[in-house]
């Protein structure tokens, strides 16, 4: 059991790895995204990774390696919890939004205007990304309108002020109409 634990431990970590690089190397992608609203997928990950570091940190014996991945399991979950708060506060319609996370909001939105510079259309890829739905999710219509109604919804609401977002849910809905 220890052999599958650890085995699970090097694949994760060459999992993050690789999208770290993946990332650093093509910062302008045409399906990245800096504003979604975070899906199961990326929770399951997340768990997982900080799970599996977990073990990591009981099985290596050295101290400074045990501290590293300490704070690497420390930075993941207070990662995990933001977004977990991010997302119960986009996606409910009454929901109180502070001024941090209308700041990360707006900050995000930004940082999509960007990229949004290179690229002229989204694929349906990027807009399952952006709603937090995986692919299969885009064969429910339900979902899809439950997702763009809590965007369009945290906009008249004021809970997100950037006018940008607008443009973000046409470019959504373009690219699920094709």
């Amino acid at each position: 059991m220890k052999e599958l634990s650890f085995l699970m431990f090097m694949v994760g970590l060459f999992f993050g790895l690789t999208v770290l690089c993946r990332r650093v190397t093509n910062p302008n992608h045409p399906d990245r995204a800096a504003f979604f609203i975070p899906s199961r997928m990326m929770f399951n990950l997340l768990w997982g990774s900080i799970f599996y570091i977990g073990y990591g940190i009981l099985m290596f014996p050295d101290f400074w390696l045990r501290l590293g991945l300490s704070l690497l399991v420390a930075i993941l979950l207070v990662y995990t919890l933001i977004m977990n708060d991010l997302k119960k506060k986009l996606l409910s319609p009454d929901a109180n939004i502070s001024q941090r996370a209308k700041k990360i909001f707006d900050r995000a939105i930004e940082k999509q205007k960007l990229l949004d510079k290179n690229t002229k259309n989204y694929s349906r890829r990027k807009a399952a990304k952006i709603l937090g739905l995986a692919a299969y999710d885009l064969e429910t219509p339900e979902l899809i309108n439950k997702r763009l109604a809590a965007l369009e919804n945290a906009k008249k609401q004021g809970q997100i002020s950037n006018d940008y977002l607008n443009e973000i849910i046409k470019h959504i809905k373009q690219a699920l109409q094709n």
